[in-house]
């Protein structure tokens, strides 16, 4: 028997619900010195990136691998996205303009590791 004082929900009904905010891993050194490997940003899903921002999206060749990248510029065919490191990136100079629909978000902060050690020149 029921007990008419809960009330269940089922959640098949409800609509899907993302989080506004998710956060990234950052692999490899195509945002040095920003960001660098072994990073975890934050990451605030909008549709409202601009040039300048780092933003996380979907790699246009494989849409289940995510990409962090700066935008350089709007196109009409959707974001230049590029590495800050360009020797070290793989980016829109590879595969041209992200369409909107597979940005994700834009990289709101840093949070780990708290501290980095600074760079340092061998000299002093």
């Amino acid at each position: 028997m029921r007990d008419p004082t809960l009330t269940v929900v089922r959640l098949r009904y409800l609509p899907a619900i993302r989080p506004p905010l998710f956060t990234a891993a950052v692999a490899g050194d195509s945002m040095l010195p920003e960001y660098r490997c072994g990073d975890w940003v934050l990451v605030l899903r909008t549709p409202r990136v601009r040039v300048g921002d780092a933003v996380a999206a979907r790699d246009p060749r494989q849409p289940d691998r995510i990409l962090v990248k700066r935008v350089q510029r709007r196109d009409p065919d959707g974001l230049w996205l590029v590495g800050d490191n360009p020797s070290a990136s793989t980016d829109s100079r590879t595969f041209g303009a992200v369409p909107h629909d597979l940005v994700l978000g834009r990289i709101l902060l840093r949070y780990y590791p708290l501290r980095r050690p600074s760079w340092r020149s061998p000299s002093g």
